[in-house]
Order: C-alpha cells, then structure tokens, then sequence
C-alpha cells in the first residue's frame, strides 16, 4: 500500500470512529433546549425556497425556517449507517413533501465534520432531495452534544422563543420509514 493509501485508510478509520461510537460529551435528549443555532452554508436555491429563506443567503439561524418544526438529521458522509440509511431517509422526505404536515414540519440534514464538498459528494452519490448543509468544524455537532451519526430529532420553537425544544431524538437508523413519519409527525404536532 502506497503511503497516499494509507493516509486515507487512517483518515477514514479515524472518522468512522468518531462519527460511529459512543460520544463521551453529555448528549442533548428530549426536552432540552438548543440555542437558535446559525448554520453557516448558504442554502441552494432550492433548498432555500423549501425552507422560506430569502434566495442568495449567505447562512441562516435555525429560527429563519418557516416551519412549526424541524425534523433534523445529523450525519456523515464516511459513516456507513448514514450511507446505508439514506434511501429511508430521502423515503421520509418524499412521504413528508406529499402531505399538509409537510409545509409545517420541514427536513434537514447537518454534515458533522463535513465540508461543502463532502456534503455535495454525499447528495449526488444517494440522490439526497432534502438540505443538506455542511458542519466541517463541528459547531453544530458539539451544540448537540456530539451525537451519533446518524441522530434524527425534532426541534421546536422554545416557549418565550429563545432556542428550541428538543421534543424527539433518536441516535441510529430509525428502520421502517412510514412509522418513523408518523412518529415524527405525532412528536412534532403539527395537524
């Protein structure tokens, strides 16, 4: 193996490692709340009109989505779960667009540790139709207290509107598809 080779061999452990095990941080659960987090990636136009952000922005705040709530997903491009999990998950996005609730519970997905290229890499290689945005230093993966790859949670507007409540989170792939959905739509409640 050329020494090239094993750079990325190493690289790669090392963020299957990172990203697939047990976080030693306190992690977020059900009922704490998240800071209004900016999340600095400009949005494709695209995903800009499927959030209600202006065309052209720069970053946004997690607040500036119009939504009831949000359905987030943290992932990684060099974990296989989260590559094994992608067609559920566009599955999810798909069945959500299609319904009412789909207007007031949107969907993201935040790159832990991945830069725009990663994240762009990973859209195209799994035909991803939600957001995708990048978290290449880990601002948003630390604010959620570094966890597992993938981690799906549902975020709403914190009374008083300071931050968010965290009213779902699950670490690990959810299984079948129309009973996440509806879980996540019973957990959200949007009507």
């Amino acid at each position: 193996m050329n020494r090239s080779a094993m750079h990325f061999s190493t690289a790669l452990l090392l963020a299957l490692l990172l990203f697939c095990t047990p976080a030693l941080a306190a992690k977020l659960k059900a009922g704490d709340i998240l800071p209004d987090l900016d999340v600095k990636a400009q949005p494709l136009p695209a995903e800009a009109a499927y959030l209600g952000l202006k065309p052209g922005v720069q970053s946004f705040r997690l607040s500036q989505i119009k939504a009831e709530a949000l359905l987030v997903e943290v992932f990684s491009m060099y974990c296989p779960r989260c590559q094994a999990a992608a067609r559920s998950v566009n599955q999810v996005f798909e069945s959500l667009a299609a319904l009412p609730q789909g207007q007031k519970l949107k969907m993201l997905g935040l790159g832990a540790g991945n830069s725009a290229y990663e994240v762009d890499v990973f859209r195209k290689q799994y035909a991803i139709p939600l957001p995708l945005f990048q978290d290449g230093d880990y601002v948003l993966h630390k604010a959620f207290g570094n966890v597992y790859t993938p981690t799906y949670m549902v975020l709403k507007p914190a009374p008083g509107g300071h931050g968010f409540l965290v009213l779902h989170l699950q670490e690990g792939p959810f299984g079948d598809g129309p009973a996440f959905l509806e879980q996540m739509l019973r957990v959200s409640g949007v009507q």
